[in-house]
């Protein structure tokens, strides 16, 4: 027999290989402290992190030690001349005797493009340093919870595009007013997320740049009576194209006209007035989760762009509103009835009254209704008979069931509802 040859295996070392943009590239994909692990593979490895423009710093959600520490030692060794993102989360866990502007103001000298900074450790709000506010590189800014916006009178950031402020407290009205009508002549999207403490009575927007605005300010009262608690929202965006409002506080809105604006939605829990919902008007998509107040306010607005339209019921005698909307949307061509959120514990009862005319959208306009997680009640077969009985050039109707019932219940669901009559005879029922 002859003898066994051994071949022996050299393992090679192909990643170290790579050249440095490209190991650089691979490690701007993971976190920072994976990152700078990579150090003790080998020389080659020993100072390759130093130079990734990426570093994402963020406490465990279950961890005892902060990242902090790490965070103060790695910006020391970290020389890239240029940073796109500075990603930091520090949470309960981190001193509260510590200076976190440190670490903003290292990446602001070397012109960031993107920073995102939560700050919930258990001590008050902090300021960040004023050097934050004029960095001409940075592009995007995110700021959230424990952060004490103050915006100094020489703030000027001429390349920010984005800006999310999320439950921060703010120095006054004045110098977010201030900063935002001013200092950020390219600002396209704002984002802010409002809390009851949070330090500001009237936010202005007024930025001719902006063309996405996203708005959230969803607490309650204590007082149930009190109603107007002299916080407003003003707003002068004529270049505004999309605008998202989710507002259960009862504060006032005031808008000027929007000219320009395509998509809108809206979550109120009480008539959020007149004239922010007149400025919906030229809207081409539109979301309404809303109360039956609120969708009544909104059926007598005349949607004369309305392309494509959502309604999340809730909890509200939602049938004959949506009617009145419908008949005020003639250019309608995509309906949509999102019932996912309906409490269904709630004793609400539905009303349907078969109208004595017919929305000009479903006999000329409509195309595509869906219905989801439909509740198999009479008031609700009834409209989705009205529905598919008027629409005369429906293309598509799709029906997703309650998760709630059982296959047999929405076998038998199914069935009764292949059986409603459709005035578009080449129409398409859909189940899913």
């Amino acid at each position: 027999m002859s003898e066994a040859k051994v071949e022996e295996r050299v393992c090679e070392d192909r990643i170290s290989e790579l050249p440095d943009d490209l190991i650089v590239a691979i490690l701007s994909l993971i976190p920072t402290k994976d990152a700078v692990a990579t150090m003790f593979m080998s020389k080659r490895w020993l100072s390759i992190w130093t130079i990734v423009p990426i570093l994402d710093y963020k406490d465990e959600k279950e961890g005892r030690n902060s990242v902090w520490s790490f965070l103060h030692k790695s910006l020391q060794y970290h020389k890239a001349p240029l940073v796109d993102t500075l990603a930091v989360l520090l949470g309960s866990q981190c001193p509260t005797d510590v200076d976190v502007g440190k670490c903003v103001a290292n990446v602001v000298d070397r012109r960031v493009r993107e920073i995102i900074f939560e700050l919930v450790w258990s001590a008050d709000p902090t300021r960040l340093p004023n050097s934050l506010y004029s960095c001409e590189s940075l592009r995007e800014l995110s700021l959230s919870h424990k952060i004490l916006v103050d915006f100094p009178y020489s703030s000027c950031l001429p390349s920010l595009k984005k800006l999310e402020l999320s439950s921060v407290v703010y120095k006054d009205d004045d110098s977010l007013r201030r900063f935002l009508s001013i200092s950020c002549p390219a600002l396209k999207a704002l984002f802010v997320t409002r809390k009851k403490d949070d330090n500001l009575k009237t936010l202005t927007v007024k930025v001719p740049s902006l063309w996405c605005l996203l708005y959230h300010n969803c607490f309650m009262n204590n007082d149930v009576e009190e109603e107007d608690n002299g916080r407003c929202l003003v707003i002068d965006t004529p270049a505004l194209e999309e605008f998202h409002v989710m507002d259960t506080s009862r504060d006032y809105c005031s808008t000027n006209h929007m000219p320009c604006l395509k998509g809108a939605y809206l979550s109120s829990n009480s008539c959020p007035g007149e004239k922010l919902l007149r400025s919906f008007s030229s809207v081409l998509s539109l979301e309404l989760c809303l109360n039956h107040e609120t969708l009544v306010c909104c059926s007598t607005v005349n949607f004369s762009r309305l392309v494509k339209l959502i309604i999340d019921p809730e909890d509200s005698d939602w049938l004959e509103p949506l009617m009145l909307l419908l008949g005020n949307a003639p250019k309608l061509r995509n309906l949509t009835v999102d019932d996912a959120y309906r409490d269904r514990y709630e004793d609400v009862l539905l009303t349907w009254n078969q109208p004595n005319y017919v929305p000009g959208c479903l006999s000329s306009t409509l195309e595509i209704f869906e219905w989801i997680e439909y509740e198999d009640g009479e008031e609700e077969e009834e409209f989705l008979t009205y529905i598919l009985a008027h629409s005369k050039h429906l293309t598509t109707a799709t029906i997703s069931l309650r998760p709630s019932y059982d296959l047999q219940e929405q076998g038998l669901i199914i069935e009764e509802l292949k059986d409603i009559p459709r005035v578009s005879t080449s129409s398409q029922l859909l189940f899913r």
